[in-house]
């Protein structure tokens, strides 16, 4: 069985059957498919394997083995632990290698200029394998996709392009710094704390704050930084984008989270103690760091909506060989009651749906890109953004909630993926914003066309 699905090939035909680079694409998938499959999947799975192991035993192993417990022996255990858990830095490489971050960039940037729905077909495989390796290039492009906007306004400053183009070429990797723990997470543009003054030489700012549950926190060599440079005023809520490069004088990691999901991923706090950067750090204009934010919110949702398609293709198809291959009720196979058939039907046509959203959407964003000042284009793209997310959250969990209840008991059991698949699962849940949030924006986005077109 082919690790990309016969829906990604479908999709890719459906809509690039006559493009001239179709069987490009089609080969681009397959190639990839092959590569998620015979490189990031058993890495996952491998250090799946290790976390299920008593790592406080294997540390008493690993201690008595260099017979000694002194300080240095301890700590070296520990860390080679903390090793045996985490995805290989080669591997990474790999995906970099095969120009992954720069797919759906332009050639003048540097990227291949694959059509973005081809990029989410890609992405969805990636998901599929491993939710913490997709998320890790989920998040470092939207940043590059808030730059490439601004770029392409001509709103970025140099240093912003070199930036730009490192991601895309994948020499650097992203990460996206809005959220902080003492607002609430849909409200915090309005409620944000971290604050960036002028310098008084006028050539730059100072920062200060803290930013929380960042992802890529531990990995990422540049964050796009949202802080507040001025008092909202109307429609202004006075929000500002800065780039901050690892490194910088007074900008460090935090704690960072143990946690029970995506855990190959990092996730954790940013400080900023009074960092300085010059005038170049700033993104676009000063004061429009919030539409800069929803733009790179709306692109991110449908990345995460292809990752959460992919996870729950994977919990699909292992239910599916648990149902026709393995558990019994009597002398028969699970798939031949009524009740899973139903569950089969119900996540297939989840599924699909998702994948089918998630194409639109990135689709509606290709026009968006080329129609910036089309306010009906917009409204469209956000409605299908915010749903494909939404939509695709929300089949993930079912599909990796079904899974959980075939497998019955031994779900719980460490071994078997199905609880981690779950747990995955909320990622997509809460991340990019919870559905309530999605809900009230396409809702108020619904209204605003039906007045539109009402005249109202």
């Amino acid at each position: 069985m082919s690790y990309i699905t016969s829906g990604q090939t479908h999709q890719i035909e459906m809509m690039y059957g006559g493009h001239p680079h179709h069987e490009s694409f089609q080969e681009m998938l397959q190639t990839f498919g092959q590569l998620v499959e015979s490189k990031v999947l058993p890495a996952e799975k491998k250090t799946e394997m290790e976390r299920a192991q008593d790592s406080l035993k294997s540390l008493a192993f690993q201690l008595r083995q260099s017979g000694k417990y002194d300080q240095q022996a301890l700590e070296t255990a520990i860390a080679q632990t903390k090793k045996n858990e985490k995805i290989p830095d080669a591997v990474y490489r790999q995906i970099t290698d095969f120009g992954l971050p720069g797919m759906a960039f332009s050639e003048p940037l540097g990227g291949l200029e694959i059509p973005y729905p081809v990029f989410m077909a890609c992405l969805e495989t990636l998901g599929k394998a491993s939710p913490s390796v997709g998320v890790r290039y989920a998040i470092s492009n939207t940043v590059a996709e808030g730059l490439r906007f601004n770029y392409e306004a001509g709103q970025l400053s140099g240093y912003g392009e070199s930036i730009l183009r490192e991601l895309i070429a994948g020499e650097k990797l992203g990460g996206f710094a809005l959220t902080e723990g003492s607002a609430a997470g849909s409200n915090i543009l309005k409620e944000m704390i971290t604050r960036a003054v002028p310098l008084q030489n006028g050539n730059g700012y100072r920062i200060t704050g803290a930013k929380m549950f960042i992802t890529n926190v531990e990995t990422a060599d540049v964050f796009a930084v949202f802080a507040r440079t001025s008092e909202p005023a109307g429609n202004d809520l006075g929000i500002s984008l800065f780039l901050v490069e690892k490194g910088t004088k007074g900008f460090k990691v935090g704690q960072v989270f143990e946690k029970r999901t995506v855990e190959n991923s990092s996730l954790g706090e940013l400080i900023l103690d009074e960092v300085e950067v010059s005038q170049e750090h700033l993104v676009g204009e000063a004061g429009c760091g919030a539409p800069y934010a929803m733009r790179m919110l709306n692109s991110g949702r449908i990345t995460i909506a292809a990752l959460a398609t992919g996870l729950a293709q994977r919990a699909f198809d292992e239910y599916m060989a648990v149902a026709v291959e393995g558990k019994k009720l009597g002398d028969q196979h699970l798939i031949e009651l009524d009740r899973t058939q139903a569950r089969v039907a119900e996540m297939s046509m989840e599924i699909l749906a998702a994948r089918d959203m998630t194409c639109h959407a990135a689709w509606l964003k290709t026009l968006f890109d080329t129609n910036p000042d089309d306010r009906e284009l917009l409204r469209d793209y956000v409605i299908a953004s915010n749903g494909a997310k939404l939509k695709a959250s929300l089949a993930a969990q079912q599909a990796c909630d079904h899974l959980v209840k075939i497998w019955g008991a031994s779900a719980v059991i460490k071994e078997n993926p199905a609880m981690k698949h779950f747990l995955d699962s909320w990622l997509y849940y809460f991340g990019e914003a919870v559905p309530e949030v999605l809900e009230n924006t396409i809702a108020h986005m619904e209204v605003k066309k039906y007045k539109k077109a009402k005249g109202l």
